[in-house]
């Protein structure tokens, strides 16, 4: 045969290969374990009973899920019929003996969670909980602090490298996930290669990061496993609420294989690094309004007017670098550009925060376990009813100071969720490669890669401090001891 004969035959195979590769990967996965009828037994309109099909696939049952004390939640397991075995399990039984499994689904809000748990499904859980965030609301940084891992290089894969004077990682960061200490304690992440790709062929990508997660979980003998479940992020960012609804049921289906599977004797805990905020945006027109104010967008520090911004995601907050003579004027000059809510910064230990809306500070104490919040100018992020209210209980010591817990209780469920912490944090922790100023934009507008944003219309994102951003979900198969929690508190509490 000769060589272009043997060149053509080839191009056609691997084409063919390519073809058929495409056409079966990222297909919906094939869950064993059906639904075959769901009733209400105490007649009191809360479905209570779920007859399941695990094995043949025609619709007989051999296994019953049983909600017994009717709080919500399923807390018995029927395996093929009474007289065979009865499992319970609830909270009460002995878990040190369980395997336990917790799964991060990434960027899932709490609101959404919570409806599709109020419409019947994940009832193999009790009701989600509120899981407060990271500042800034990215899965870098809140991975790390829920996972309470060394501090990761940047704020996003694509960082600037401070001694190197010059931005760094990026898509090979992204691929090979080196220098990401979260990533270490993870038993499943999904591959590199398929992050980018999630945003263009979203159904199929995430498809394929849930069976992908089944089959490597169902193979492991691990008696702790931790997943990382990413591409739920990615199909939130291009769906609307109600398309990421319906195709969140699949999770739901996949995490009661896993609990069916196990027969309910796991330890299984299910949570979100941030929330979305379920809002289209636009991005904002950085580069002419920094020139404008006398400043130039640069890959490298050079003067006083360079600002450096490794643009990666579509995100709403934005990690900038500059001189330190500059960072005042950075700060209070990005508050008049359209989309920015605030920026804030660190002045010789003082978080500062500034907005058209006016200035406020943020002190701690020596030893760094009490904050203190000042109003300078305005009231920047609405807290001052709060600070108020916080006064009369007497929260506040002599100087003027309150405990993490106290401000974390007074500012969850504030619009800037748990602020007066996690702009703390935020600029003072997290990232080896600090930013100059951390800028939180308004819902509705996000900033990144010019390329990317030409590619992928956003109907949300996340990174601000906005509740929408900042509140993410947490869910145990056992009774929770608290409905509201912050990121760093939840594997420690519920552990």
């Amino acid at each position: 045969m000769s060589l272009k004969k043997s060149l053509l035959l080839f191009t056609l195979a691997l084409l063919v290969w390519v073809v058929y590769s495409y056409s079966t990967w990222g297909l919906q996965v094939p869950f064993k374990v059906r639904i075959l009828e769901r009733i209400d037994s105490n007649h009191d309109g809360a479905i209570d009973t779920w007859r399941l099909d695990t094995v043949s696939q025609k619709g007989h049952v051999n296994v019953i899920e049983i909600d017994s004390d009717h709080d919500g939640r399923v807390d018995r397991l029927q395996i093929g019929n009474r007289e065979v075995s009865t499992l319970n399990a609830s909270s009460q039984s002995d878990r040190s003996s369980h395997r336990k499994l917790i799964v991060c689904l990434d960027g899932v809000p709490y609101e959404d969670m919570a409806s599709l748990w109020d419409r019947g499904y994940f009832r193999e859980f009790s009701r989600p909980g509120k899981l407060i965030s990271s500042f800034p609301s990215l899965s870098d940084v809140a991975l790390t602090e829920a996972l309470h891992t060394a501090p990761v290089p940047g704020y996003e894969n694509l960082y600037y490298d401070v001694q190197r004077n010059q931005i760094a990682g990026g898509a090979t960061s992204t691929v090979s996930k080196v220098r990401m200490p979260y990533l270490d304690v993870l038993d499943y992440d999904e591959p590199g290669v398929f992050k980018g790709l999630a945003y263009i062929i979203p159904v199929r990508t995430y498809r394929a990061d849930l069976g992908r997660f089944l089959k490597q979980y169902s193979r492991s003998n691990l008696t702790e496993f931790k997943a990382h479940v990413c591409s739920t992020d990615s199909i939130c960012h291009v769906m609307s609420r109600e398309e990421f609804q319906r195709y969140l049921l699949e999770v739901n289906s996949l995490l009661r294989e896993i609990y069916v599977e196990q027969q309910g004797q796991l330890d299984f805990i299910v949570f979100s690094d941030h929330g979305n905020s379920h809002v289209q945006n636009r991005r904002m027109d950085l580069e002419n309004f920094l020139r404008k104010r006398g400043f130039n967008l640069e890959s490298s520090i050079r003067n006083e007017r360079s600002v450096v911004y490794p643009g990666f995601g579509l995100v709403g907050a934005l990690p900038l670098y500059c001189q330190p003579q500059s960072v005042e004027k950075l700060a209070k000059s990005l508050s008049w550009l359209e989309g920015v809510d605030f920026s804030v910064y660190l002045d010789h230990g003082v978080v500062r925060i500034v907005s058209s809306s006016g200035t406020a500070r943020i002190r701690a104490t020596d030893d760094r376990k009490r904050l203190k919040y000042i109003l300078d100018e305005g009231d920047p992020l609405l807290l001052k009813s709060v600070i108020d209210r916080m006064l009369k209980q007497n929260q506040f010591d002599s100087e003027g100071f309150a405990s993490f817990e106290s401000w974390f209780e007074a500012t969850a469920e504030h619009e800037y969720a748990d602020a007066v912490n996690t702009l703390y944090r935020g600029v003072t922790n997290h990232v080896t490669n600090r930013a100059s100023v951390l800028v939180s934009l308004k819902d509705g507008y996000h900033y990144g890669s010019a390329f990317f944003d030409k590619l992928v219309t956003m109907r949300s994102t996340h990174g601000n401090l906005h509740r929408s951003s900042m509140t993410g979900f947490f869910m145990r198969n056992g009774l929770i001891a608290r409905n509201v929690m912050s990121s760093q508190e939840l594997l420690i509490q519920e552990h």
